[in-house]
Parts: C-alpha cells; sequence; structure tokens
C-alpha cells in the first residue's frame, strides 16, 4: 500500500512538515448527533472582523513556524462554506505570504445546500482544491431525522457542481441509524459509489453527551442497530468498497490510491499540526530544545476567543508539555486507526522507546492468531476485523 512519505522526526527541521486547521464555528442549524464546537448565529456575523481575528492569531505563531513546509490546510466547523468567498480568498492569501500553499492540500467543509454550492467556483478560484460534503445519507427521512437541512436531490446536485469544478473532492455519509437493514445499506452504497471519485468518509451514529440525540436515546425515542449487525454493516461496507479499489486506509475513510487526505494523515501519522479558531486544538514543537510536543488548545466560546484574540492576539487557554506516557499512547492510539499501522523504527525515532516493550506480549500473540492484528519487522497494524474493536484492542494491548 502507498501511503505518504513524510513522518515526525525527533528534532526540529527548518523544513519539517505542518498542517493548518482553521476553525469556523457557525452553523444554520445544530444537528442533533453533533458534539461539535458548532453554533448557531442568530445575528448577521461581522465577517470582516473575524477575519482580523484570524491574521491576529496567525501573527502571533509565524515567527515560530515560517519555515514549516505548510502541506495541508483544512477549514472546519461548523460550516466553512458559510464563510464569504472574498474571506477564505483573503485568508488563504494571508497564509500564502507565510508559508507558500502553492503544493499544499487545501481541503474546504461544505453542506450541500443550493446558497453553498453555488460558491464552489469561487473557493476554487481562491485556492481550495478539496471540497469534503456533508451528505450524510441519501434517503429523505434519514436525512429528516439527522436534523440535516439539504434533500437528497440537494445532495447530489452539489455533488456534480463539485464533480465540474474540482478534481478532489470526498463526501461524508452516517450508517447504523435506527431501523436501517443489511439490505438498505447496500442498496445505499450501490449509489453512493457510484458518485465517488476518490473518497469517501463512513461514519458509523454514535450518541455523545451534551445532544440532543443523547436525552432522546436516553429516554428511548428511538433504538440504534445491535452490535452485530453494527459489525455486519462495516463489514460489507469494507467488501462492497473494497470491489471498487477504495480501500480502509483509517477506520472510516475510504480511498483509492492517490487520494487519501492529506490533512487527516497528518494527524494519524502524529505529524505537528497548529489549529486556529475557537476552540482549535494544536499539537507543535515550538522549542528546539523539547522532545514531543507541546498541547495547544483555544477558549472554546466563539465570542470569548473574538475579545481575546483582539486583546491579546491569541486565546490560549491551555499550553502543556505532552508527557512522555501520553506520548506514546497518542502514537499508538492513532497508528493503529490507519491500515499501515504504527511503524516500529519511526516510533522508537519520535519516543526513544522500543514499541514492543510497551506492549503485552501474551495479547499481542493473541491478537495475531485471532486475525485481529498483524505484526512484521516494520510494523503493527489491525486487520479490518481489528479496527471494529480498535479502542478494546488499545485497552488490552497497552501495558
Amino acid at each position: 500500500m502507498r501511503f505518504v512519505s513524510w513522518w515526525p522526526v525527533v528534532f526540529h527541521n527548518i523544513m519539517s512538515p505542518l498542517s493548518l486547521y482553521i476553525h469556523w464555528p457557525f452553523c444554520l442549524k445544530k444537528c442533533p448527533y453533533c458534539d461539535f464546537n458548532s453554533h448557531v448565529r442568530e445575528s448577521e456575523l461581522e465577517q470582516e472582523r473575524w477575519l482580523q481575528a484570524y491574521f491576529h492569531e496567525l501573527d502571533y505563531y509565524k515567527d515560530r513556524l515560517k519555515d514549516r513546509k505548510l502541506v495541508s490546510i483544512f477549514f472546519g466547523g461548523g460550516t466553512p462554506s458559510l464563510m464569504s468567498e472574498e474571506m477564505v480568498e483573503r485568508l488563504l492569501g494571508y497564509i500564502n505570504d507565510i508559508w507558500s500553499i502553492k503544493e499544499a492540500e487545501i481541503t474546504l467543509e461544505a453542506n450541500p445546500t443550493s446558497f453553498e454550492a453555488e460558491k464552489f467556483k469561487a473557493f476554487k478560484r481562491s485556492g481550495v482544491n478539496r471540497i469534503s460534503l456533508g451528505i450524510q445519507a441519501l434517503n429523505d427521512n434519514d436525512l429528516k431525522f439527522l436534523g440535516r437541512e439539504h434533500s437528497v436531490s440537494e445532495a447530489l446536485g452539489a455533488l456534480d457542481k463539485a464533480a465540474g469544478i474540482f478534481k478532489n473532492y470526498s463526501f461524508d455519509l452516517i450508517y447504523a441509524r435506527p431501523h436501517q437493514t443489511l439490505a438498505q445499506w447496500e442498496k445505499e452504497l450501490e449509489q453512493a459509489i457510484k458518485l465517488i471519485n476518490g473518497h469517501i468518509s463512513l461514519y458509523q451514529l454514535t450518541i455523545e453527551k451534551g445532544t440532543k440525540f443523547y436525552s432522546a436515546y436516553q429516554n428511548k425515542e428511538f433504538e440504534l442497530p445491535n452490535e452485530e449487525l453494527s459489525a455486519q454493516l462495516y463489514e460489507i461496507t469494507a467488501k462492497m468498497l473494497g470491489k471498487e479499489q477504495l480501500y480502509p486506509y483509517e477506520i472510516s475513510n475510504y480511498a483509492k490510491r492517490g487520494y487519501e487526505s492529506q490533512h487527516n494523515l497528518a494527524y494519524w501519522y502524529y505529524q505537528e499540526y497548529l489549529g486556529i479558531g475557537a476552540g482549535a486544538h494544536s499539537r507543535l514543537r515550538l522549542a528546539d530544545n523539547i522532545i514531543g510536543r507541546q498541547a495547544l488548545m483555544n477558549i472554546h466560546n466563539p465570542q470569548q476567543w473574538l475579545k481575546a484574540v483582539e486583546e491579546k492576539g491569541h486565546a490560549l487557554q491551555n499550553n502543556e508539555i505532552v508527557g512522555q506516557i501520553d506520548m506514546e499512547l497518542e502514537m499508538i492510539m492513532m497508528g493503529l486507526r490507519i491500515a499501515s499501522g504504527i511503524n516500529k523504527q519511526l516510533f522508537t525515532q519520535e519516543t526513544g522507546k522500543n514499541l514492543l516493550n510497551l506492549l503485552n506480549i501474551d495479547v499481542l500473540n493473541q491478537l495475531k492468531e485471532s486475525r485481529l492484528l498483524e505484526e512484521d519487522e516494520h510494523s503493527i497494524r489491525l486487520t479490518i476485523d481489528g479496527m471494529l474493536l480498535h479502542q478494546s484492542i488499545i485497552n488490552q494491548l497497552v501495558i
């Protein structure tokens, strides 16, 4: 399998790769399953004010990061396609003055409403070269249940527009929905496969605290598929997409060769990334004398973030050194999410530890015998069946 070739190194390198996440926290409506830092804005937003705040936050970091190689930019949210075309263009221009974005993958998340789809050409002119559409279902009744503002017809129209403008685009679907059968999901996947360019994200519906679905589920207003059916849904997904040369390079992401999300791989390969915007997280090596990362987190509330940036030039709420044990665990957790697994040599290069010394060897051997995990001289990785049990395996495997 071919994966991106870059990987984190122990010592700061003048051209060490960097990814940039830009958080836009506003949506037209809060989806009942969403636990992201997203907010409904009822009054007209002063986009110029928010743009200047992004500039200030970039200024705060640029002197320490300007010599890095920027490999990806990701506009996430919220709903970044609600940003004006001018705002996206000016923000990318400002970023380009700090780092060259000529070779960077630049992704913008979008909702497939007619209004936002009309912006695709302008976003492309601004420098965006990858669109990620939050479609979530190809069934109008389920879209209504999920609280989405678009119809299947609008979703298909947005995908058609994206295909005519962007060489690289992706879309999301949510499965394991209430009352969903294996046959229904197979039929929906057959339709989705015809729409895929090179990448698709498929997430199992989960119930998160703080969401509308959490209280509804606790009150037994709906039920989810049982574990056996959920596993079958995952397995048929991998089987059907595999026939189309779309491989699961990560638990929830499938791609043809060359269409893997470079930005998300930065997280899973434990690369360095800078996050700007309300509630954004960063993992950075800002000092040459540390091994590991600094974990940075911005103020969560958008208005408080805005006020802090305007007053201080940043909105940092936490800035801590990632401890040795936490760094090792993060690398194991992230590495076992991806099909290529954890590279033993590079794990040692980053942490100074032998990976096998941190694992329960008896459990490791049992997992290999059960065909949930594979190991060779270079790496340790989960199989498709193992990915279904990702967190449980980590809990057993790590000493």
